[in-house]
């Protein structure tokens, strides 16, 4: 009991979790940035178009990647 009490205040397990969830955000911002891309595919197969939806979806998903990657970045600052 003593070493769970001990474990769980240790600074460097609190590194690690903070860590675990910066990584977490990072995959999430991936996901974002190809899901519009994906789902481009989708729609250029259901109307018969040949790269229109693509191509938005690609540029989408970058917006929307950088613009997390612009809150993360400004939180870790202040």
């Amino acid at each position: 009991m003593c070493e769970t009490n001990a474990e769980e205040n240790n600074p460097e397990n609190e590194h690690s979790q903070k860590d675990i969830a910066l990584a977490v955000r990072i995959s999430n911002i991936g996901f974002e940035m190809v899901l519009p891309a994906i789902i481009g595919v989708g729609l250029d197969y259901l109307f018969g178009t040949v790269v229109l939806f693509v191509i938005l979806g690609v540029i989408l998903g970058a917006v929307l990647g950088f613009w997390q990657l612009v809150r993360i970045a400004s939180k870790n600052d202040r």
